[in-house]
């Protein structure tokens, strides 16, 4: 499948595109340790009827932090606009599925439906506590340190290797891509935290989402994640969520084919 790419203008600045085939939308928003490169197996296996876009959120890829003070789902909604799609399925991993939500709760008419991916359930506290990865307190110390190149590598322990699996399980590949992606937006974090401005409450307004939507989680992401997704499929989903075995927190990046199975399979049923 032929991926093409581009610019899109949001304000004053400029989001970086990827797509591939014609039809109906589907916009897919990347995790905070990616760029729109994760979703490239999905791009390069589009189904029939479908158009698949994939960008670079600010201060991610080739998406450059700007001057303005910028929202992340304004910059969606921005892309939609600019590539003629009035209606799209908005499929999010991580922040990506928050920033999904923002616009299903600022702009419903626009969502076609939601793929939420390593998600967060708005206003949900499992019964244990939040989780902390062993790796944690050290990658905190190394940002503060400016230690990039390790805090990317903890990264990749955490949310490429997972929870009870190591870091050397998964295709070396894989992990090569994932610190490339990953250490852009670490050195832009600072910035790009003065200049973003807040979404809405998505606690407050989750309850009046109502478009058909998909939940999916890793094997081997975190146990609060783990818990996060049944929970959040329970609130917004006739489905229960689905688990993709052999992936942590990029499932979509690590298994694309029992992803995109469970992906299509949505899509089609919806569309």
């Amino acid at each position: 499948m032929r991926v093409n790419d581009g610019y899109a203008p949001s304000g004053s600045d400029w989001i970086y595109y990827r797509e591939a085939g014609s039809g109906h939308p589907v916009v897919f928003i990347h995790a905070g340790v990616a760029d729109s490169r994760m979703w490239l197996p999905q791009l390069e296996a589009v189904p029939d009827g479908f158009r698949y876009i994939a960008f670079d959120q600010r201060g991610f890829g080739n998406s450059k932090v700007g001057g303005s003070k910028y929202n992340s789902y304004r910059d969606l909604l921005a892309l939609m606009d600019y590539l003629d799609c009035d209606k799209a399925f908005l499929v999010g991993c991580s922040i990506g599925a928050g920033i999904a939500l923002d616009v299903a709760i600022e702009a419903p008419k626009r969502v076609s439906g939601l793929v939420l991916v390593g998600a967060d359930s708005p206003g949900f506290e499992p019964e244990e506590g939040p989780f902390e990865p062993p790796q944690w307190e050290e990658a905190v110390a190394a940002f503060k340190a400016g230690d990039y190149e390790r805090v990317a590598q903890l990264d990749a322990e955490i949310w490429l290797g997972g929870h009870g699996r190591p870091l050397d399980q998964v295709d070396p590949d894989l992990r090569a891509l994932f610190l490339e992606m990953d250490l852009y937006p670490l050195r832009s974090e600072s910035e790009r935290g003065e200049l973003q401005t807040a979404g809405p409450d998505r606690e407050k307004a989750i309850r009046g989402i109502e478009r058909p939507t998909l939940v999916m989680v890793g094997e081997y992401d975190m146990p609060d994640l783990q818990a996060a997704a049944h929970h959040l499929a329970s609130r917004l989903s006739k489905r229960s969520a689905v688990v993709i075995g052999d992936a942590a927190h990029l499932p979509g990046f690590e298994q694309p084919d029992a992803f995109n199975a469970a992906l299509v399979n949505f899509l089609e049923t919806i569309a």
